[in-house]
């Protein structure tokens, strides 16, 4: 745990309000690099706004697919988050590695502090205010980050997980689309010993102009290459 002077909670802490720095029909797609070679491709988007348990919320995506020789994976994420309370509500991960795929869909309760895997009897304990990992890469974007701030969040709806450590250790320059470079907060965001970086522009979009992710076979970079908007739409459920 960092010292106690770092630990700045209540700003992280405290309920989203909108408006967002991101919109329905968002969609950013950047370029995965290990080291200098080019491994593959990624794209994350906020698809549309739907009804989830009679709750309107958000419908984030990501999928990418690539990796070097013997590693080549293609992944898919999407992740329903309440507009207004900002809270998972449900979370789908696929994996597929050398054709073995790794599947799992949750339902995510706040109301009752619970969660559960679809096709999996039984129940586990979730935090107040659960996040899955997609929905804290937007939750971050629009929380009151501060540089020098470190910040500890029992967000994580598998509660092995927490806290959730992430630090803001300062402004730096990186490239955005258009061959332009702008500033930037690098953070860190750290969980069980692994750590994951990210640098969001420092404007009112907070866009993540880079992640840097570590995987099995290296550090991946992924560098915002395109970032676009069209129509989005609404559907229930």
């Amino acid at each position: 745990m960092l010292p106690a002077q770092l630990l700045v909670q209540t700003a992280l802490l405290a309920r989203l309000a909108a408006p967002y720095p991101f919109s329905v029909g968002e969609t950013l797609r950047y370029e995965a690099k290990l080291g200098y070679f080019p491994v593959g491709t990624a794209q994350v988007s906020v698809t549309r706004l739907v009804r989830e348990r009679g709750t309107e919320a958000f419908e984030f995506a990501m999928a990418g697919e690539g990796g070097p020789p013997g590693w080549r994976v293609s992944y898919d994420l999407t992740s329903h988050v309440g507009a207004t309370r900002f809270q998972s509500l449900r979370f789908h991960r696929r994996l597929v590695q050398a054709g073995k795929v790794d599947e799992h869909a949750y339902i995510i309760i706040p109301d009752s502090a619970r969660y559960r895997e679809e096709g999996v009897p039984g129940d586990w304990v979730a935090p107040a205010q659960p996040l899955d990992e997609l929905a804290f890469l937007y939750y971050l974007r629009a929380a009151p980050l501060q540089v020098g701030k470190s910040y500890s969040l029992e967000r994580y709806f598998k509660t092995g997980y927490n806290p959730i450590l992430v630090r803001v250790t300062g402004r730096e320059p990186c490239a955005v689309p258009g061959g332009v470079s702008t500033s930037c907060l690098a953070v860190q965001v750290s969980s069980r010993g692994e750590m994951m970086r990210v640098w969001f522009t420092d404007d009112k979009q907070r866009l993540p102009a880079q992640l840097e992710i570590p995987l099995p076979f290296g550090s991946v970079t992924l560098s915002l290459v395109d970032a676009g908007q069209r129509d989005g739409g609404a559907a229930g459920r």
